[in-house]
């Protein structure tokens, strides 16, 4: 049970603090242990957030399931899988920055990029070729990018510069639109999927 504790609290300190604000005393505290405790189960704090990481990881890769209900037409599949996708980025934002900068740091974040090169596009790329009828591998890779870009830039914002020399500044934002999630997928369907005559 203290582990499951100690993996707990760990998880819930990555979702509330972040990942880079997560320190051993913190997750002793939280767990209501004690430092000792914590390296006798994991060794280290690296191989606990190794774990943590991985049981989040697992929980990314399962919204790639949705492909395989077969029962559910091509543009529900996809639209599902990019709410269920979306939601988790939304409980883990700095977790896409990670994935997208391949994180040596986390051996977890290597096998999850490697999941997706290897099965997650793939099966994007299927149902999105069911949806447009598009064949070709390269356009439908693109198409692909497009959407990931346009749903999930929300996700990748970058926290606002406080010291920065004049025309060298990054912008957090350039526009903070109060829409939610799933007006945003459905915006993004209806203008991006329109010319395929796709019942939506």
């Amino acid at each position: 049970m203290t582990k499951e504790k100690i993996l707990d609290a760990t998880l819930h300190l990555i979702k509330s603090e972040g990942i880079d604000s997560v320190t051993i005393r913190k997750i002793a505290s939280e767990a209501g242990t004690n430092v000792a405790l914590i390296n006798y189960y994991f060794g280290s704090k690296e191989k606990l957030m190794h774990e943590a990481m991985k049981m989040i990881l697992e929980t990314f890769r399962s919204a790639f399931d949705i492909f395989d209900a077969l029962e559910y037409q091509p543009i529900e599949r996809l639209k599902q899988f990019i709410l269920t996708y979306t939601s988790f980025l939304k409980d883990y934002p700095d977790l896409l920055k990670r994935i997208l900068g391949h994180d040596p740091l986390f051996e977890s974040v290597a096998e999850y990029v490697h999941f997706m090169k290897q099965q997650g596009f793939e099966k994007l790329s299927e149902v999105m070729t069911e949806v447009t009828g598009v064949t070709d591998r390269k356009t439908v890779l693109l198409m692909t990018q497009h959407m990931f870009a346009a749903i999930m830039s929300p996700f990748t914002k970058v926290n606002p510069v406080t010291k920065c020399q004049p025309n060298n500044c990054i912008q957090s934002s350039l526009l903070d639109i109060p829409i939610s999630i799933e007006e945003s997928i459905d915006l993004f369907f209806e203008h991006y999927f329109h010319k395929y005559s796709v019942e939506i």
